[in-house]
């Protein structure tokens, strides 16, 4: 199994802290509800999907700044591996980043917390909030 952090935080039951190597991605093989969610949301399961205005790409819809933000938090714990833009294409290292980024920030595994995390709090180019992310989230849960 790949240990992501060795921090102190409450893993919820489906222990999002770990990802056991090799496993299958996607719909099939994961147990975590929310990252599933998410992922439909921002890329209907497509490994090769680029957002034409922001950039964002992959399974997770990953971008330069979140690359950075989990670059920084590696480094803060003395973790060794550095994500790359590169690395956005990859859906085992987009789900690394995600529950790096969600262990750090969001300890208690959060719904809202982990939306206003990767969809952030601002009014989006086409004026939908996190707010309206949140529904739509809820709604694949």
């Amino acid at each position: 199994m790949l240990w992501l952090m060795t921090l102190r935080a409450n893993a919820p039951p489906n222990n999002c802290l770990v990802i056991p190597a090799g496993e299958r991605i996607g719909i099939y093989g994961l147990k975590d509800p929310t990252l599933i969610a998410f992922m439909r949301l921002e890329s209907k399961f497509k490994e090769r999907a680029v957002n034409q205005r922001t950039g964002a790409r992959g399974i997770l819809q990953i971008t330069p700044v979140m690359i950075r933000e989990v670059n920084k938090i590696c480094k803060r714990y003395s973790k060794t591996w550095k994500y790359t833009w590169a690395d956005a294409w990859s859906p085992e290292k987009s789900i690394e980043i995600w529950y790096i980024v969600q262990t750090v920030k969001n300890p208690n595994y959060d719904l809202e917390k982990a939306v206003k995390i990767w969809f952030g709090t601002g009014r989006q180019y086409d004026g939908k909030t996190w707010r309206w992310y949140l529904e739509v989230v809820k709604g694949y849960l």
